[in-house]
């Protein structure tokens, strides 16, 4: 299947699944992302926060919650907001994701870029390399862009 890299509101797409990449002690970085989260599904928020405090979520883990359209799920990839985002930690998230995506009854996903722009760069590869092998209709949003569509890219 195809993945397309796009800059725009995931929160907009039409896939089945967002994932985005989340901290293991439960704590939520302050950026629009975060924020529109936030206002979109604080009970969500209020779980996955709950789940990092009895340490069911370590790195590498994946959670999907489905009390929501779309499904939310997550990547635990970096143990604080504030900290770095492991290659390691990306690697086994996305191995646990490729893993679990039958069982979980995955059919599209929208992922959030793991990381900053300096940890993008060498996780991007590994997100396409993982997401190949899921074989599903992905949309990677390489940005977050509050209230505007991502627009596939022309062929």
């Amino acid at each position: 299947m195809s993945i397309v890299f796009v800059r725009g509101d995931i929160f907009l797409t039409q896939a089945q699944t967002i994932i985005l990449g989340l901290s293991a002690n439960g704590q939520l970085n302050i950026d629009p992302l975060i924020t529109a989260l936030q206002d979109r599904c604080p009970v969500f928020v209020s779980d996955y926060q709950r789940r990092c405090r009895k340490g069911i979520l370590s790195p590498g883990a994946f959670w999907v919650w489905r009390e929501s359209k779309p499904w939310i799920a997550a990547l635990i990839v970096r143990e604080t907001p504030q900290g770095a985002t492991r290659p390691r930690h990306i690697e086994t998230a996305l191995l646990n994701l490729y893993k679990s995506a039958p069982y979980e009854s995955l059919t599209s996903l929208a992922l959030m870029r793991l990381g900053d722009d300096l940890e993008w760069a060498s996780a991007r590869a590994m997100v396409e390399y993982y997401l190949k092998q899921i074989g599903l209709p992905a949309v990677v949003y390489e940005e977050y862009l509050a209230g505007i569509a991502a627009e596939a890219p022309d062929s």
